[in-house]
């Protein structure tokens, strides 16, 4: 009898089918038992269904440590293992290659990869019997994503024990995946003959030079390439497919503001407007799919991502406030309450991540009743940082304090729940428990975002936390041997045979970026060591930046903060009066500016020592040029225009 029950639980547990398939939690029940059956052979019958239910349970628990398509396959039934070393060692141990799986939970391709080529019956039997197959979520390991992505989501990669890139792709249909397998069993043969000189060769590569400081005709450089990439039919850059850049826009109108230059102003409204009129916008609930497919903004991928949306906010917001057009402040305020609606968790504050690319929902201009687009509730660090910014611009661009409360309420969240002293920020946080620290992006686009807020608010918290933010920076992420900030602190286990564009334009991005934080706070408190940091580091991008066009913008706006001095805005008042100074601050942008605040009463002892009258005033500064004591806030946005003497329209 015992023996019997054996072998049959051991054929059902082999031949365990969903009862209801899908694509992450799946149930399961031997099909050889129905209602009779189990009233006949109740206690054997349970016996099995018990097996079963158990090895499903391992396989949710399993499952659930990954995302797949909400849609039915079977992709959860290849036995994915999670990025670490110890994936790594058991590799060797096996020796076996690892198939690599970049993919994102509001990705279409990596859905339909899901569903057809990872639910091909032949390809999970050969990955599970050959391969170590591991899956990364790109969002939550954005900084695997950049050593490996390909090109794009998903990323498919065959790899080496020790992490060395021997094929890599995109998506793969079934057909194309077996032969990926098949070729790789040669390839890896091969390829571990070679790879000790491989290695040798890597880690031999000889160390970053620094070019000569760079100056105006860098700014003049980055311009052009922008104005020679821009499509000046439809906006936007490039002649294929179109991405917004908020990044860029941001570079665009801040030289606009300063220099009232027309051709400038021309690439702003042209990629404003037709994104705006394009299918890339949902003009039904409101903001941007992920891209556009067309070079029109036409046939777009329908994802809609935090971070993207968050700068696409902030682009509008400020774009209205210099030039005033009621279009631009529609669509602001129509992406703004989209994200207050739809990802948005008002209990704490906080932004989700994104929301699923849904054809058929979008293509509906008549979507009730149509079942809403999954959304992804991780809470990202970064794109709350963004996000932060945005709603902070929205309230400069229409004095709702409403806007002011949501970004200090965001804030309060991620800096009570996603920082440690010791690590600094972490990336995500999800199931009440935070995850990944030490990542570049976070603790700078975080650190940004608090300056902000204390420019906003005039609470120095918020200054102090940015303060210790690029300490920690400093202390744990620059390599003073490359001169240049890395993407991580925690040194990726591996050394991959190939360059990858993706990590090489990732890094320049997130230093400049950097950069621009380490500026901010080296002229708020004038600490020699940001200094030392900044002058490197833009020294080191000086000759790389026209490679990642248009981006190079960004390092086109962390030059701006150090080839001349930020006009400093001193703000000394008491209580409420301040918040009536800071909110006619706001209302003239001023793109390289630094705010500091003094209580009247508290800080009663450093403003003597600072040599000014213990009066309610507020004073600006440029360089040697100081403006006299403004000491009415209705007087301040008139008196900004004139001290900083931007042209007239």
């Amino acid at each position: 009898m015992l023996r019997l029950l054996r072998q049959d639980i051991l054929y059902n547990n082999r031949h365990c089918q969903p009862l209801l398939p899908g694509g992450g939690i799946d149930f399961y029940i031997a099909p050889s038992f129905g209602i009779l059956y189990f009233m006949r052979k109740s206690l054997h019958t349970l016996i099995i269904i018990a097996v079963c239910i158990t090895f499903a349970f391992q396989n949710i628990a399993f499952a659930s440590d990954f995302r797949f398509s909400p849609r039915t396959n079977k992709a959860h039934l290849i036995k994915w293992r999670s990025w670490n070393e110890g994936v790594l060692d058991e590799a060797k141990k096996m020796n076996r290659p690892i198939l690599l799986s970049l993919s994102a939970v509001w990705c279409h391709w990596c859905h339909v990869m899901d569903e057809t080529t990872y639910s091909d019956d032949k390809v999970i039997a050969v990955i599970n019997d050959n391969f170590i197959p591991v899956r990364v979520d790109a969002d939550r390991r954005p900084d695997l994503d950049s050593l490996y992505n390909q090109g794009g989501w998903p990323s498919t990669l065959i790899l080496t024990p020790e992490g060395e890139i021997i094929k890599g792709g995109t998506f793969f249909s079934p057909d194309a995946m077996r032969s990926l397998l098949s070729e790789s069993a040669d390839a890896f043969s091969q390829k571990r003959t070679l790879q000790k000189s491989d290695s040798e060769e890597i880690n031999s590569a000889p160390p970053a030079t620094k070019s000569a400081a760079p100056d105006e005709t860098d700014i003049l450089k980055i311009i052009q390439i922008i104005k020679t990439s821009h499509d000046d039919k439809h906006g936007g850059f490039g002649s294929s497919q179109k991405f917004p850049n908020p990044d860029v826009i941001d570079f665009l109108i801040s030289e606009y503001v300063k220099k009232r230059d027309p051709d400038v102003k021309a690439v702003i409204t042209a990629t404003l407007d037709n994104m705006a009129h394009g299918e890339i916008y949902d003009s039904v609930e409101g903001g941007f799919f992920r891209y556009a497919t067309k070079p029109d903004w036409s046939e777009p991928h329908y994802e809609k991502l935090l971070g993207p949306n968050a700068g696409l906010i902030r682009n509008y917001a400020r774009a209205y406030m210099i030039m005033r057009l009621r279009s631009y402040r529609l669509i602001m305020l129509a992406n703004v309450n989209y994200a207050l609606t739809t990802l948005l968790d008002r209990k704490t504050g906080v932004f989700y991540g994104s929301q699923d690319a849904d054809e058929h929902y979008y293509r509906n201009k008549n979507r009730k009743g149509l079942k809403t687009p999954f959304i992804d509730r991780t809470i990202y660090t970064d794109s709350n940082a963004l996000m932060i910014t945005a709603l902070l611009s929205v309230y400069d661009a229409t004095g709702n304090r409403e806007y002011l409360k949501i970004s200090r309420k965001t804030a309060d969240f991620i800096g009570n729940n996603l920082y440690t002293a010791e690590n600094g920020m972490y990336h995500y946080y999800t199931d009440d428990s935070k995850q990944v620290s030490g990542l570049l992006s976070d603790n700078v686009l975080f650190g940004l975002a608090l300056i902000d807020l204390y420019n906003a608010t005039g609470e120095k918290k918020y200054m102090r936390q940015a303060e210790s933010l690029a300490h920690f920076i400093i202390d744990n992420l620059y390599d003073h041997t490359s001169w240049q900030f890395k993407l991580s602190s925690e040194t990726t286990p591996v050394s991959t045979s190939a360059d990858s564009q993706v990590l090489d334009a990732n890094t320049a991005i997130a230093n400049y970026r950097a950069v621009i934080l380490l500026s901010r706070l080296y002229f708020y408190e004038k600490n020699d060591k940001f200094k030392g940091s900044i002058d490197n580091t833009l020294s080191t991008f000086k000759r790389s930046y026209g490679r990642f066009a248009p981006s190079g913008a960004l390092y086109g706006t962390a030059l701006r903060w150090n080839l001349s001095e930020p006009v400093e805005i001193t703000v000394i008042a008491e209580g409420g009066r301040i918040k009536r100074y800071l909110s006619k601050i706001h209302m003239t942008q001023v793109p390289e500016k630094v705010t500091r605040i003094y209580l009247l009463k508290q800080d009663r002892e450093l403003i003597s020592s600072l040599g000014y009258p213990l009066e309610e005033a507020v004073y600006l500064c440029a360089g040697k040029k100081c403006s006299p004591p403004i000491r009415f806030p209705e007087k301040i946005p008139g008196a900004l225009k004139k001290f900083l003497g931007y042209p007239a329209e």
